[in-house]
Order: C-alpha cells, then structure tokens, then sequence
C-alpha cells in the first residue's frame, strides 16, 4: 500500500500519507472491481508491475480524487481575481487586444470555471468585443463529463445567493439547474493530469495565461 501510494503521488499528483490510507484502500477496492480482481491485493501487485497506463490512471481517478465542490469556491481568490486582478488585465486590455486567458486546473465538476464566467459576465459589459478563454482541466473523466453537461443541483448551490440561480440558470424537468449556453460556450473542458507529460494544447502555452486557478 506505501508503495502504491508513493506510485500515484508521482504519476497522479494524488497525496495519501498513512493517515489517509483507509480511505485509498476503499477507493482501491472499487477500482480493483473496474480492474477485474476480486483480491484488492493482488490488484495492487499487478497496478505495481509497470508504470501506470493513462487507461489505469482513468479509472484510479473515478475512484480516488475528491468531487466536494460549489459555485464561487473559495471565496477570498475569487474577491481578490474580482476586485483586483481582473480589473487591472481589463484596463490594460482595453482598447488593444481585448484578450482574457484564464485556466481552472483541476475544474472537478465545473461550478469554478462557470463561476469565472459569471464575474466575467458581470465584469465586462462588453464582453462580446472580448477574445475569452476559459480552458477547466481536470484528471477525472467522470468530472469532467458532468461540467460539460452544466446541470447542477441545489448542493452546488450551497453558498450562493438564490438571484444568482434565477439569473444565470433555468429550471431542468428533472428540478436540477442548467447553465445558461452563452455562459456555457465560454468554457472548454479536457482532460489532464497535472503529475503527467501530455497536457492539452492550450495548457502546452500556460505562460500566456493571465490566471491560473489551482
């Protein structure tokens, strides 16, 4: 078990210190069922044998990274991307070429980087003369897939004020909330693992990025 902890903090970015070993043992033991083992052990033996596949790496991911997550997380970052980052790239930006790069890594299910393009809707009046990226990357599939369908429930919800969901989402049949499709279009989704070498294009030209939210 120290051994494969150690293998996944170098090839997943994934930190499991003894403490939290319980919990790394129960997602292994769901992800040794994906794997076709019955014997959590020798599932471990054989994830040790080589390095990590991107196919094990997939499916290690649905099973151990941590999906708690909200709209307007962390709200201190985003107060000071808000009140003072922000402004200063507009001003700089304006009237020049009106370019904002912004890349959520580690996006999980989406609420962060659709957060983003709230402010930026609220922020910039204008924001159809804007060229605007927001590029949310995340190592789980499963996540992943979910943030590009842009339907929540009321637990995403949890520390937002209720006009911010009658302003920016609609009302699903199933009584979940979707994100309004201009807000939408203003966020591109792929997969990366950030302990890994292959990175999205985009990602590749990360010292263009104006804010990096991690």
């Amino acid at each position: 078990l120290a051994r494969l902890s150690t293998c996944i903090t170098r090839q997943m970015g994934l930190h499991f210190p003894p403490v939290r070993w319980p919990e790394l043992t129960r997602g292994l033991a769901a992800a040794c069922q994906d794997f076709g083992y019955t014997d959590v052990t020798s599932c471990m033996h054989w994830l040790l044998s080589s390095p990590l596949t991107k196919p094990q790496i997939q499916t290690l991911a649905r099973h151990l990274t941590v999906g708690e997550t909200y709209f307007f997380p962390e709200k201190r970052s985003l107060d000071v991307f808000a009140e003072h980052m922000l402004p200063a790239l507009i001003s700089a930006r304006r009237g020049k070429k009106q370019q904002l790069r912004i890349w959520s890594a580690g996006c999980c299910t989406g609420e962060e980087p659709y957060s983003i393009a709230i402010l930026l809707s609220n922020m910039l009046p204008d924001l159809a003369h804007w060229e605007v990226t927001i590029l949310a990357t995340d190592i789980n599939l499963a996540f992943l897939q979910k943030a590009a369908e842009g339907v929540y429930n009321e637990w995403s919800f949890r520390t937002t004020d209720p006009a911010m969901q009658e302003k920016y989402f609609t009302r699903t049949g199933s009584g979940g909330f979707a994100i309004l499709p201009h807000l939408k279009k203003m966020v591109q989704f792929a997969y990366c693992n950030l302990a890994g070498e292959s990175t999205p294009l985009l990602v590749n030209d990360a010292q263009t990025m104006d804010v990096i939210f991690c």
